[in-house]
């Protein structure tokens, strides 16, 4: 019964029930993720904050990428498949798990997510250099404030004294993010958002800007509203989650395994500074966009006729 009618209903009103089940999974399972660190780490909720202020101690970083993981799985990874569920009989059709991609298309979105790298370089810090008006100095500082936290955790999070350490972080920042993330904002949202608005660019745009937004990270919002476009493309032209899957785990586990390499000094930064004003290699963005354009148009010269947008206006 409540299964047809959210079917029968609008996709605002699906879009509504998406927000709930994301709401009351990410809480039950949050409340459930500190209960098992209580039972297991003897760490209590009262006790949490004071984890986050010794970054450096491993116990603590443990505990802090358990609950990470927790976290994750109740937000992004569940949700999808219980709203899939409601909406369709068959749930991995529903969220485009069904289509194995191309082998071509595979090496292409590992192409992109590559040479797109100094462009995303320069977008970032392009981003680092916008300011609010002077009345909205609170906010800034606000925003500042939660992007150096949030680098702080992250460099915690990507620190890797062994192999171990290191496949954990490719299991928690690259498998669990590609999956769960891709599964909610273009498995669930951006197909709601193309069924309401029918117009897929639209649909991807928005779906991209909420991704972007809900990593709380505002001065890196627009380097990953355009990674967060450009999965949205190649599901939109291959019918197949398992493409944007592949690029946001190759993005992120790249990020993980150079990290690991930096710190034990064997590559330098470059992948970090190309195309930036430190690197003084602008000259690599024009190329970064210019390889860019080339693979996403034979991205979508793959296409086949049951993935071509019935409206694209």
């Amino acid at each position: 019964m409540y299964r047809q009618f959210l079917r029968d209903s609008k996709p605002s009103v699906q879009l509504l029930f998406t927000g709930f089940v994301i709401l009351v999974s990410g809480l039950f399972v949050t409340l459930s993720g500190i209960l098992l660190g209580w039972l297991f780490f003897g760490v209590s909720p009262s006790e949490m904050e004071g984890l986050m202020k010794d970054l450096l101690n491993t116990d603590h970083l443990s505990v802090l990428k358990f609950y990470q993981t927790i976290q994750s799985i109740g937000v992004f990874v569940i949700p999808p498949f219980i709203i899939a569920w409601f909406l369709n009989d068959n749930p991995t059709a529903f969220l485009q798990f069904e289509k194995k991609p191309l082998l071509k298309s595979v090496f292409l979105v590992i192409g992109i997510i590559y040479f797109a790298n100094p462009f995303i370089n320069w977008l970032t810090e392009m981003n680092s250099k916008l300011s609010l008006p002077d009345w909205m100095n609170a906010v800034e500082i606000w925003m500042q404030n939660t992007e150096n936290q949030a680098s702080k955790i992250t460099k915690a999070f990507l620190s890797a004294p062994s192999y171990t350490t290191l496949l954990i972080n490719i299991v928690m920042i690259g498998v669990l993010p590609a999956f769960g993330e891709e599964l909610l904002f273009r498995g669930i949202i951006q197909q709601l958002l193309k069924k309401k608005f029918n117009n897929a660019h639209l649909a991807i745009w928005i779906s991209a800007a909420l991704f972007s937004a809900l990593h709380l990270q505002f001065f890196g919002f627009l380097p990953r509203l355009v990674l967060g476009a450009m999965f949205g493309y190649m599901l939109e032209w291959s019918s197949s989650l398992w493409l944007p899957v592949i690029a946001h785990f190759v993005n992120n586990a790249t990020a993980v395994v150079a990290y690991y390499l930096m710190q034990r000094k064997l590559i330098g930064d470059t992948l970090e500074k190309t195309g930036t004003s430190s690197d003084g290699s602008f000259h690599m963005v024009i190329v970064s966009i210019l390889f860019l354009s080339l693979f996403f148009r034979a991205l979508y010269l793959l296409k086949t006729p049951a993935s071509r947008p019935t409206t694209d206006n």
